[in-house]
């Protein structure tokens, strides 16, 4: 633990260190996008751009952000910006494309189905916000849901951590 001044430093940094990773994931959550528009496998792009010692932090694309973390606590610094009649345009920014990811993923998951298929069946490995542990706190994976539903598709989900999932 460092010390800082005051509790609103301590919070100030809270919510500087969340909205950095926020920016991040979506930058590469954009990145992936504009790789898979290109035929580029992001996933390799990262790996070579990991290579270099200048400082890069690896992200990974994902079906957006969940948890209290990452897509709640950078809003309150849009909050608190606003407040003082200031912007937190980059964080506001990636809380759009975060929150499209979801929207994005399915149209593509399902663009890779055969034509033919009526209604596809998709299966949804993981409905907690990040592997490892349970919490479904603002987990991305409903609005994966919602949107392949909306698409036509029959979606179901397992996830060994998670016992009950929206009923």
């Amino acid at each position: 633990p460092i010390s800082v001044s005051s509790p609103e430093v301590a919070e100030a940094a809270k919510l500087l260190e969340n909205a950095f990773r926020l920016i991040n994931i979506a930058l590469v959550n954009e990145f992936t996008q504009i790789c898979s528009a290109n035929g580029i496998n992001v996933n390799e792009v990262i790996d070579a751009a990991s290579s270099k010692p200048y400082g890069f932090m690896p992200f990974r694309p994902g079906v957006g952000v969940g948890g209290h973390c990452i897509p709640v606590d950078p809003m309150y610094l849009a909050w608190w910006a606003q407040q003082k009649g200031e912007k937190a345009k980059f964080v506001e920014s990636a809380d759009s494309i975060n929150r499209a990811m979801p929207k994005y993923v399915a149209q593509r998951a399902l663009s890779m189905v055969d034509a033919s298929i009526e209604k596809p069946r998709v299966l949804i490995l993981g409905v907690a916000y990040k592997p490892g542990g349970g919490d479904i706190r603002e987990t991305p994976a409903s609005d994966l849901r919602h949107h392949l539903e909306k698409l036509g598709a029959d979606v179901a989900w397992h996830d060994p951590l998670v016992p009950i999932w929206e009923g």
